[in-house]
This record gives structure tokens, C-alpha cells and sequence, in this order.
């Protein structure tokens, strides 16, 4: 079974391209698109992200996305994070 990789897709009639944030149904934060995996029978997307503080890496299918955001606030987040481990 052959897994194809992408790092660019369309979802909501928005383009996705790494580092897009996205909202997804169910699910408490946002988070940021690594990339897009499908197989035969399957898809699904890679992402970094969730509450503030909890962030994790995550997948979901491509349908669970709610919102392809315009702006991204988690660079906000990140240089708080990496400001408070520094």
C-alpha cells in the first residue's frame, strides 16, 4: 500500500499550504497544517496544535475541518511559549 505525502490542498475552497491554521470540529484551539497523507482507502491531515499549553500533534480527516483561518494568531502564542523557556 502506497502512502502519498502533500504539503499543499484544498479544504473549504481555501488553499492550505504548512503553517495554515485551521479550526476543527470538536476540538477545543487551533491548529497549524503539516501535512496532508492518503492512501487507497484513507486521508488524512497532520497538524500541530490545540489548547494553549496542551498543544500536541494530532491527525483528523479532512472533512473534521471547520475554519481555514485568514490570520494566524499562534505565532503570537509561540514567541510567549519560547519566551517563557528561554
Amino acid at each position: 500500500m502506497t502512502t502519498k505525502v502533500t504539503t499543499e490542498l484544498q479544504i473549504n475552497g481555501r488553499n492550505v499550504a504548512v503553517g495554515t491554521e485551521l479550526s476543527i470540529k470538536g476540538e477545543r484551539g487551533r491548529f497549524r497544517f503539516l501535512k496532508h497523507m492518503a492512501t487507497a482507502t484513507t486521508e488524512w491531515i497532520d497538524v500541530w496544535g490545540g489548547p494553549s499549553g496542551r498543544e500536541q500533534m494530532r491527525s483528523f480527516r479532512p472533512d473534521r475541518v471547520k475554519t481555514v483561518h485568514y490570520v494566524n494568531k499562534t505565532d503570537i502564542n509561540l514567541l510567549k511559549e519560547r519566551k517563557a523557556h528561554a
